[in-house]
């Protein structure tokens, strides 16, 4: 079944009519032509599942509605310092498919984007969303506004069990965590971190990690360290 956007779902009720934004409406009756006793699914990006009914009159009924399960550890925490508009728009999609728990935009001495509180709160939401109809997470991934590097390290070493960034050299296999619960990947600028700045993850505890032969874009590196931290912590 199709998945659609109401973010009013948690306070409604089976057998309540349900209201869709006008352009998830449109895109219900115009493009997919939903006739009358054709079922949908609802979600609201924060664990709410829904199974809505086409009724008389092009109008909505909601018949079930169920709270998805909490989202199995790790939690990845993905701190970047944005690359231009196209680029962040695949990250924050193919991340929100792979379930990235949090997603914040650092602002670094090489930084080349810096997006603002209304593209954070209504593009990237909007691309998220996208992504969470797409792939079936119930749970669009948390945002906050741009913070500076020093304050994103300090903030990650607070919520995080385990940090890492990317780097050139890796890091030992016996110095990685066992287990973790929530986990902080850092992905620079297009230009890299500066040196300080990798001095900085290094004393505050954080693990470099590599993968692969060559040098990662920006957008790489950040689905696929959030994949194979994913993968490496599961269960654990």
């Amino acid at each position: 079944m199709h998945r659609f956007r109401c973010d009013e779902l948690e306070g409604l009720k089976p057998g309540a009519s349900v209201r869709l934004e006008k352009s998830e409406n449109a895109h219900l009756f115009k493009t997919l032509r939903a006739a009358e006793g054709e079922r949908c699914l609802l979600m609201d990006g924060r664990g709410n599942i829904g199974e809505a009914e086409v009724a008389a009159g092009r109008t909505l009924i909601l018949r079930s509605r169920e709270s998805a399960a909490p989202p199995e550890p790790p939690a990845v925490h993905l701190y970047i310092a944005p690359p231009r508009r196209q680029k962040m728009d695949q990250i924050l999609k193919q991340c929100t498919e792979l379930g990235v728990r949090r997603i914040v935009p650092v602002i670094c001495e090489r930084s080349v984007s810096l997006p603002d509180s209304d593209s954070i709160n209504g593009r990237w939401t909007e691309l998220m969303f996208e992504a969470c109809k797409q792939s079936g997470n119930a749970f669009v991934p948390e945002t906050c506004g741009s913070i500076r590097f020093p304050d994103a390290v300090n903030d990650s070493r607070k919520r995080c069990g385990a940090c890492f960034f990317g780097s050139v050299s890796g890091c030992a296999e016996q110095e990685m965590p066992g287990t973790c619960r929530d986990i902080a990947w850092f992905i620079g600028p297009e230009g890299g971190f500066t040196e300080a700045e990798e001095k900085l993850m290094r004393v505050s505890g954080f693990h470099g990690l590599h993968f692969g032969n060559w040098v990662l874009r920006v957008e790489t590196a950040a689905v696929c360290g959030t994949a194979i931290l994913m993968d490496r912590f599961a269960g654990r």
